[in-house]
């Protein structure tokens, strides 16, 4: 074999060993690649499992602490004795009368339909309860100096999302204002004050005309006039009234405020109750205005 015959096979080798070496530093290449991918799919797959690990997680703890809060006022309406007594009640308009039994010289009146001595030995803010009949707004009520504290504890002063439904902190806790305001969740469970919305709807306050309040006094029935929304600024949480012409402008703002004109006359001698919770937006809350007939 001549010398030019060696070179060709020395080169032709030569080339057959940088291509397979070429070969090895792509598969190589291509193998990092690879990996690399897995592991990012692999971390991206752990992220997305971890992400829903923690959502089963929180929306576990969000039902768990729903389920707790309705659970203890379930508990807490062994409290409520009896019916609330409608306005068409025969034995109200008797009451209303102050017709006098023959046995006693003592009037006829509404009593309490609660055991509030119960609910203030658990709890010593209890004022009362809230009713509306027919709803699942059935509630006792709480008052204290502190209009925070009662949106995260409930009636037992558990550590709560479902909070409690409270009074008005500047509010005389016998409802003797003019005006007084409740308040109450909207939560998405449909507890607490969340029914409020419902009244969006002439249809619904039809169904439902009357907001009940026990109190340490009687029971009272207060008939609903107006249901809005309204900026957590607005004249709607104004209280401190006395029965003049300047209440009666408050209340006919409040009547123009309607979604829809319920009917219902209310004057400056009338004392009313607003119940108030917040709307899916958060920015505004939706409010129902009642006159006291009882």
């Amino acid at each position: 074999m001549n010398t030019r015959e060696q070179r060709k096979k020395s080169t032709k080798k030569n080339n057959s060993q940088q291509t397979a070496k070429k070969r090895r530093k792509m598969n190589a290449a291509g193998q990092r690649k690879r990996q690399v991918h897995l592991l990012f799919q692999g971390i991206f797959l752990g992220l997305c499992i971890c992400l829903l690990c923690f959502s089963l997680y929180k929306l576990g703890s969000i039902f768990f602490e729903y389920h707790s809060g309705e659970k203890e006022y379930d508990e807490l309406r062994q409290y409520l004795l009896a019916e609330p007594i409608s306005p068409e009640d025969p034995a109200l308009a008797q009451a209303e009368e102050g017709e006098e039994s023959e046995e006693s010289d003592s009037t006829v009146v509404p009593m309490s339909r609660i055991d509030l001595a119960s609910l203030q030995e658990i709890n010593t803010d209890a004022i009362g309860w809230i009713e509306i009949a027919g709803t699942s707004i059935s509630y006792p009520m709480v008052h204290t100096t502190d209009n925070t504290y009662y949106l995260t504890h409930t009636f037992r002063k558990e550590k709560n999302k479902s909070g409690s439904v409270f009074l008005e902190a500047a509010n005389a806790s016998d409802f003797s204002d003019m005006h007084t305001i409740v308040y109450g969740h909207n939560m998405k469970d449909g507890s607490m004050f969340a029914g409020l919305k419902n009244y969006s709807k002439a249809a619904y306050w039809e169904a439902h005309p009357y907001i009940y309040l026990d109190t340490a006094d009687a029971s009272h029935c207060y008939q609903i006039f107006s249901c809005h929304e309204a900026n957590t600024d607005d004249i709607t949480y104004t209280i401190g009234f006395k029965a003049d012409d300047t209440y009666q402008t408050f209340l006919d703002s409040l009547k123009e405020a309607s979604n829809y004109d319920t009917g219902v006359e209310v004057s400056k001698e009338d004392p009313i109750l607003t119940l108030s919770t917040c709307t899916k937006s958060g920015t505004k809350r939706f409010v129902v205005h009642a006159k006291k007939i009882y």
